[in-house]
């Protein structure tokens, strides 16, 4: 008897890229590799360096599958990333698979299997405002999988508008699925958008500030205003001496002199 190819959801697959730099090709490589049946490509270039957002939705006005997922032209996907999180979706409205971050540090963002529901998926997210350094599978869009019709679309931000559109596509979810195994290799870096310090915009890259508004009103509907106000400031805290210091790094300049670029 001849062999039944059985179809699969298209997976439309969205890269910004700004200027293809000596890792572009190993991220091209792991996902031409992957062994999953249908992945529509779409890399959107951003000439003009609007930054990532902009080009993630250029590429979610072309795309066409059932299904969404993000990489940067600077990380790359671990081999069968596609089919498990396509695999994991079954039931659920969106599959948060786990990651590694490596380069200038070395660090795992893994949990166990769950399926949760929008109260859990709130107590997650409100233990990464009290502990930034710990619930972290929420941050980024990489390492995700989305249903494309239940809305996506990019805040204009040039920082954590990928947490913004994490927390603005959970308010249309039921359902979240975590799962543990590794399936993106995420490249921390000196130099990217996110420690890129500009003067025409001394106080861009505390965008997350914005990105923090998202949080909130997605969780509003499970904490009382007090707490949630006191978690927010936490984080608030946290990230601004993050950034920072990623400034000071990335300029190599004083701390003091970093501090008058930003309120002269």
């Amino acid at each position: 008897m001849p062999s039944v190819e059985l179809s699969v959801p298209k997976v439309s697959l969205i890269v910004p890229v700004y200027q293809p730099g000596e890792w572009w090709q190993q991220c091209l490589h792991s996902i031409r590799s992957q062994d999953y049946g249908d992945v529509e490509l779409l890399i959107e270039y951003d000439d003009e360096r609007t930054g990532p957002a902009a080009a993630r939705n250029r590429g979610l006005d072309k795309a066409t599958g059932e299904f969404v997922m993000f990489v940067d032209a600077d990380d790359f996907l671990e081999p069968g990333a596609i089919t498990k999180m396509v695999e994991a979706i079954d039931g659920v409205d969106w599959v948060a698979a786990s990651f590694r971050k490596f380069g200038d540090f070395e660090a795992v963002v893994q949990h166990e299997d769950a399926i949760l529901d929008l109260r859990q998926v709130a107590t997650y997210a409100m233990g990464n405002l009290k502990n930034p350094r710990s619930s972290q599978l929420l941050s980024g869009c990489w390492a995700k999988l989305y249903r494309r019709n239940l809305y996506l679309r990019f805040p204009e931000l040039k920082t954590a508008e990928d947490m913004a559109l994490n927390f603005d596509y959970l308010r249309r979810c039921k359902r979240v699925r975590f799962i543990p195994d590794i399936v993106y290799h995420n490249r921390k870096r000196n130099g990217s958008l996110t420690t890129t310090f500009s003067l025409t915009e001394p106080t861009g890259l505390f965008g997350f500030l914005e990105g923090l508004k998202y949080v909130k009103r997605f969780l509003s509907g499970f904490y009382s205003d007090g707490e949630l106000e006191d978690a927010i400031d936490h984080s608030k805290v946290y990230h601004s001496i993050l950034y920072y210091m990623r400034i000071c790094a990335s300029t190599g300049e004083p701390m003091n002199d970093v501090f008058k670029k930003l309120y002269p």
